[in-house]
């Protein structure tokens, strides 16, 4: 495992040091960024829409390159030139796309006509009981046609296959959108106890927050590529005053529309 320069490696899972990025042709989308996730933590990462979430998990998942080897770290390596995090199964991205990685043969469209079994069972080195878990798990029809399925079905089979190597560290955007209650809570009590007992970290985006107030350890808040809050979310105190982790979330999303318009109206020409 490689360690940059004279910096004793660092004991989070995911370290990120002062990142600057912006699309081509496009304003900064962050600026002297940092954020430090620990081992073990389940993460939820929430904004408003355009807030940057998406663009972060796709860094954090070395998607994109950001200045040198060390401003992204995921278990003390490089997000994005150690591409063995991929390979190996350690690093796992899940988003919003109906394609899988598979390590460094890129991506496999999911609506093809072909089975759940040989899109699942095509994955190699999973471990056959993990596997039969997963199916279980998520209620998956092995003789499922993909290019017949149901959205809600067809993620099932992308996150079975996503799952099938055990992760060191996950990043989840908005995946679990398509899902029903049941299979969700099911998806959400399985990925705790792979943290609980593999000690694995998880960044989870999403703007469904039922149940999300005993699953999740920390809470990162971002704003136009700014991390305005990172806590553990038992010593969040909105949470002792208002009803759940939804209406918390609101009144910062809220707060945060009024202050845009605020801006606005201060910035606009008399006529």
């Amino acid at each position: 495992m490689e360690q940059v320069g004279n910096d004793p490696p660092s004991s989070n899972s995911i370290a990120v040091r002062a990142m600057n990025f912006a699309y081509p042709g496009q304003p900064p989308l962050f600026a002297d960024f940092s954020l430090d996730i620990a081992p073990g933590s389940r993460c939820l990462l929430v904004g408003a829409n355009g807030s940057g979430k998406t663009s972060l998990l796709k860094i954090l998942a070395g998607k994109n390159m950001v200045g040198g080897r060390d401003v992204v770290r995921v278990l003390n390596c490089s997000a994005f030139h150690d591409t063995h995090l991929v390979c190996s199964g350690d690093l796992a991205y899940l988003g919003g796309s109906w394609s899988r990685t598979v390590g460094s043969a890129g991506e496999v469209p999911l609506q093809g006509d072909i089975s759940a079994e040989q899109m699942i069972y095509g994955v190699e080195g999973a471990e056959p009981g993990r596997r039969d878990k997963l199916i279980d798990l998520l209620d998956i029809d092995i003789n499922w046609r993909m290019h017949k399925v149901s959205d809600g079905q067809r993620r099932r089979v992308q996150i079975c296959m996503g799952l099938l190597h055990p992760f060191k560290v996950l990043l989840l955007d908005e995946v679990t959108v398509d899902l029903d209650v049941v299979a969700r809570m099911d998806l959400l009590d399985f990925l705790k106890e792979e943290c609980e007992q593999r000690r694995s970290t998880i960044v989870y985006a999403t703007h469904i927050f039922d149940g999300l107030e005993t699953w999740a350890t920390d809470l990162a808040y971002i704003q136009d590529g700014q991390l305005k809050r990172t806590e553990k979310l038992s010593e969040l105190h909105e949470l002792k005053s208002c009803a759940n982790l939804l209406s918390v979330v609101e009144s910062w999303l809220r707060s945060e529309t009024k202050t845009e318009k605020k801006k606005n109206t201060i910035t606009q020409p008399k006529k």
